[in-house]
């Protein structure tokens, strides 16, 4: 069984994974969710909330829903973090 903050790890790394293979997409939420299979339960909602308070993604300016791209920061930086992981 895998415990719970090794489940919240992967839903994380699968999502880095997700914005780093398309790296100029700009994602909703939604977009993001449904590309890494994660059901709305939060968990994307609050890595987006975390990566654009962090930098590593801006929002897209003049979109109805929360929009956002990664930033060259983030791409450097999810990148260096997905490499390290195990």
């Amino acid at each position: 069984m895998t415990h719970p903050g090794e489940a919240a790890a992967d839903n994380r790394r699968r999502i880095y994974t997700t914005l780093l293979a398309d790296p100029t997409r700009a994602w909703t939420v939604r977009e993001l969710a449904a590309a890494v299979d994660i059901a709305l339960d939060g968990t994307v909602r609050d890595t987006f909330n975390v990566l654009l308070a962090d930098g590593f993604l801006r929002q897209v300016p003049y979109r109805r829903s929360l929009t956002a791209v990664l930033t060259d920061h983030g791409y450097q930086s999810l990148t260096r973090l997905v490499r390290r992981a195990p």
